[in-house]
């Protein structure tokens, strides 16, 4: 089981907030860990934006069952939830700080809050905290039927076989094991195409038993790394990030757990190409780990990578 001892949840009040809840609450419940939720208000923000805060108990309880999704057996009696509101002139800077300051294990985010824009951006707040947090972030977007909270049967891990994809296939088996879920390991075998000005011939489209290799090492990758029985392996052609999201968009994938820094992560404020488009348009929650943050591996108890 992953070192969980306190969770993160922020909110603004928006329908994406709400239906990042129902995991906060259930990672709490199943790992005996603090709840805390944050609520940060801009400077100067009018009395109309104001809530209730903080958030009463039947406020919480209903936000475990948002409509349409069943609800959540979660005791909220039984956790210790601690609620704080701030103010601040730059919310994601006020949640980052937050986490810090109180060793938060995971924060439990919604997209598209009230700064959110269009359908392929997450939303400005969501996006720096995934971009500045220390600790894995789990985002749930607040538009997509895929956010039950306890209800994760399919996990995806995309695995590149980099160091940064290793660390988030640990924190995946972990994660099935809490969840009792299966996991899928999918590798992208990507076309390489050079410019004419090159002077190289374009090589073929990778073949069979290019396909066929790159499963094998997957195999043995979920036999070493996992000792998981329920694990399918697969290798797809194609661009990695529509690879990812057109396999979790097929096949009823329930929670996505991708690192950044990969082969084409850039430097600690960029999560990477692969990840921030995965984040942006998966239809399922995202389990986001640091390769550069904390890890939640029991063998490391909590400690910073």
């Amino acid at each position: 089981m992953l070192s969980i001892r306190r969770i993160l949840w922020p909110t603004d009040f928006s329908t994406g907030a709400a239906r990042a809840f129902p995991h906060a609450a259930a990672l709490a419940s199943w790992h005996g860990a603090e709840l805390h939720v944050l609520n940060v208000k801009e400077d100067g923000a009018s009395a109309d934006e104001d809530r209730s805060f903080p958030i009463p108990h039947d406020t919480l309880q209903d936000l475990l069952a948002p409509e349409g999704d069943p609800p959540q057996h979660v005791d909220l009696g039984a956790l210790t939830i601690a609620q704080e509101q701030r103010e601040d002139e730059s919310p994601p800077n006020a949640i980052v700080s937050y986490a810090d300051n109180r060793d938060i294990d995971v924060i439990v985010a919604g997209t598209h809050g009230r700064r959110g824009l269009q359908r392929l951006l997450i939303g400005s707040v969501a996006e720096e905290v995934l971009r500045t947090a220390s600790c894995p972030v789990l985002t749930v977007r607040g538009d997509e039927e895929r956010a039950a909270g306890g209800s994760v049967r399919n996990i995806l891990v995309p695995v590149d076989f980099s160091e940064a994809s290793m660390e988030a296939l640990r924190h995946a088996k972990e994660l099935a094991l809490t969840y009792g879920a299966q996991i899928t390991l999918l590798h992208a075998v990507e076309e390489v195409v050079y410019p004419s000005a090159y002077g190289i011939e374009p090589t073929n489209m990778p073949g069979p038993q290019v396909i066929d290799r790159v499963e094998q090492n997957l195999a043995e990758l979920a036999r070493t790394e996992l000792g998981y029985e329920h694990v399918v392996v697969e290798a797809n052609v194609g661009y990695a990030p529509s690879t990812i999201l057109d396999y979790a968009n097929g096949h009823d994938i329930d929670l996505v757990v991708i690192a950044t820094h990969g082969r084409t992560g850039l430097e600690r404020m960029l999560l990477g190409s692969v990840a921030e488009r995965v984040v942006r348009r998966s239809p399922a929650p995202v389990f986001v780990v640091k390769s550069f943050g904390k890890s939640l591996l029991p063998d490391n108890g909590g400690d910073d990578a």
